[in-house]
């Protein structure tokens, strides 16, 4: 599989346009080493094309779960097939398809996607994704833009699904801290089942403390578009910044040790959520032509 890589003094950055313009490593110079902030992606995982294994991957044109593939909109029912192991339908259609992609300059690789491409499209309007990796001389922006390609509105989101290291080198366990207004609790199946609400004190990261045993699959409602992972004993924090368009804020401790902090601009089974009544649901309705876009901004620096 062809890699693009980007690298400066201090971190590399390598994404796989084949495989969903998915990043599959982000590293930190130290001490001559490199050492992993996303978590690496395995050989097996490309070699299988398999983008959920990656250290990132693309959200579009929904993010997450929608309650049995099945949502109303307009007035009209769309059944979306199951497109993951356990039979459900989320994290949209891009991440594991090819996309093209181009070095405009050294530092920045662009990668696009157009779903009339795609005839075997899992879901019922066509549209097109850009995103923009750039290197910056402290860390990552990311931007990302959704375009509607038909010729009526259709309902949109995207976002982005890292897995961060919760371990930096010898570090101790990182540190997560993030602002939220409230959060979804959910059933069995990870939806939620009425609106958002205040944040119980377990879940509550308006202060820095480790994830330890926590264990979160949620979707934070209200997200100010910043979070922050200090890696104690290491000297090194992560500060990531979104757009508002980032609305929410997606926590997940992932079985292999990892913590998968997602910005997202709606919540999870959003569609449905919009039109059931749901308010700041984060749903975006695009007419056609329309283009909504947004950026995040990982910075790597010292920590005291």
């Amino acid at each position: 599989m062809n890699l693009q890589i980007l690298q400066n003094d201090l971190l590399r950055l390598s994404i796989a346009p084949e495989l969903g313009a998915s990043i599959v490593g982000l590293e930190l110079r130290q001490a001559g080493f490199w050492l992993p902030i996303l978590r690496p992606t395995s050989p097996a995982a490309l070699v299988q094309k398999h983008s959920p294994d990656t250290s990132s991957y693309i959200l579009a044109p929904y993010s997450n779960r929608i309650r049995e593939g099945r949502f109303v909109f307009a007035g009209k029912t769309y059944q979306l097939g199951p497109n993951w192991a356990d039979g459900q339908t989320l994290h949209g259609e891009v991440h594991a398809r090819a996309w093209s992609s181009e070095r405009p300059q050294a530092d920045t690789l662009r990668c696009t996607f157009d779903a009339r491409h795609f005839p075997d499209l899992n879901f019922p309007f066509v549209f097109a994704v850009e995103v923009l990796y750039r290197l910056v001389a402290e860390g990552l922006e990311i931007s990302t833009s959704l375009m509607n390609l038909n010729a009526l509105p259709m309902p949109a989101g995207f976002g982005h699904h890292p897995y961060f290291m919760r371990y930096l080198g010898n570090s101790r366990e990182a540190r997560l801290s993030f602002g939220a207004e409230r959060i979804y609790l959910t059933d069995a199946s990870c939806l939620p089942t009425r609106p958002a609400e205040a944040i119980p004190p377990h879940f509550d990261f308006s202060q820095p403390r480790p994830v330890g045993a926590t264990m979160l699959d949620h979707v934070f409602a209200g997200w100010n578009g910043k979070l922050s992972l200090d890696w104690p004993g290491s000297g090194w924090r992560m500060e990531l910044s979104a757009d508002p368009i980032f609305s929410h804020l997606v926590v997940f401790t992932a079985p292999d040790g990892s913590v998968a902090l997602e910005p997202v601009t709606h919540a999870t089974d959003g569609f449905n959520l919009l039109s059931q009544g749901w308010e700041n649901t984060g749903v975006r309705v695009l007419e056609p032509g329309e283009k909504i876009s947004g950026s995040l901004r990982l910075t790597l620096a010292p920590s005291g």
